[in-house]
């Protein structure tokens, strides 16, 4: 097993779990429910793994390669995480409309957060650009596939260890103390940044559609 590769990967995807991203601002915006964040930490877990088990077995470069899949791949993603973006900023501008709720659903539902996790982590392309460029990069044919196993189960773990411990601390009390008291504008830098990253898609996609 090749230990040196999995603390190289492993030092990489925590600097990258720590960046502000949609899965980030989702735990934010679930915060307010302990049972929903942490539901949400799993399936954002989930989907890493998916992520990691197609990149390391080549499936998400084939994905790639296929232009017009990968585009409707990219085109789903787009409008699921625009979709987000528009519900946190009504959630931010008609906080009266929402109240009481998660996005139009029943707060304390576990699944709720799992289905939404899963969700938006699997279809952000961008998630999808990241693990295809990390494990190829990283990962060449040489490297046997006890190391890859390992890899797998060493990013889904992080991953469910670094959500987990966010979902825990952002609902405890004191902090929600102040996330409440900026509820508005979290919700509405929450929005910015799912429509941000839907916006950037779109126009990568239309760009590249139009060369």
């Amino acid at each position: 097993m090749n230990l040196s590769l999995l603390l190289t990967i492993g030092v990489i995807h925590l600097a990258a779990l720590a960046s502000p991203g949609p899965d980030l601002a989702l735990m934010l915006r679930f915060s307010v429910h302990r049972r929903v964040a942490l539901g949400a930490a799993v399936g954002i877990a989930a989907g890493i793994l998916v992520h990691s088990v197609l990149s390391i077995t080549g499936i998400s470069l084939l994905l790639q390669g296929h232009t017009l899949l990968f585009t409707l791949v990219r085109l789903a993603g787009a409008v699921y995480l625009g979709w987000l973006g528009l519900s946190a900023l009504r959630a931010a501008l008609f906080p009266q409309q929402v109240a009481g709720t998660t996005e139009g659903f029943t707060p304390g539902l576990p699944a709720h957060g799992f289905w939404t996790g899963f969700s938006t982590n699997l279809l952000n392309p961008k998630a999808l650009v990241f693990f295809i460029g990390l494990l190829a990069a990283l990962v060449g044919p040489e490297i046997n596939w006890l190391t890859r196993t390992a890899l797998v189960v060493e990013l889904f773990l992080l991953s469910l260890a670094w959500f987990v411990l966010l979902a825990w601390w952002l609902s405890s009390p004191r902090v929600q103390a102040r996330l409440l008291a900026w509820g508005r504008p979290l919700n509405g830098l929450c929005g910015l940044l799912f429509c941000g990253v839907a916006g950037s898609i779109l126009w990568l996609v239309l760009g590249e559609r139009l060369r």
